[in-house]
């Protein structure tokens, strides 16, 4: 399946809408601002090609680009990162979607494990 397809950026919007909804209800709880920040930042990066065809593309690349930066800034600030390569590695400098997109994949991985060690 895409990163783009329509169905999967859907279910997508609904998880991050949920890390939300729970973040308002519960605010304070750092594991879920992070599942929050790194799940916004992939929605956002995963969006851009979509979002290229209803809007100024620019308007999505920055959205990407801030969300990216926001989480790079979170991590850094709390040591929080995941993936193999840390936050405080100057190539995200240049890169932050870069670094969202590895804490994605460090945390759809994590969740896979965490699924399969419940069953």
């Amino acid at each position: 399946m895409s990163t783009t397809d329509p169905l999967a950026l859907l279910r997508a919007t609904v998880a991050v809408q949920r890390l939300d909804d729970e973040l308002t209800v519960s605010p304070g709880d750092p594991q879920r601002e992070r599942a929050y920040r790194v799940h916004r930042a992939a929605l956002a990066d995963r969006a851009v090609p979509v979002l290229a065809e209803v809007e100024d593309p620019a308007i999505s690349e920055q959205d990407a680009e801030d969300t990216a930066r926001r989480l790079l800034r979170h991590d850094r600030a709390h040591g929080t990162g995941r993936g193999p390569v840390p936050a405080d590695d100057p190539r995200w400098d240049t890169d932050p979607r870069g670094y969202a997109r590895q804490e994605h994949a460090a945390a759809v991985l994590d969740e896979h494990d965490q699924e399969h060690a419940r069953a």
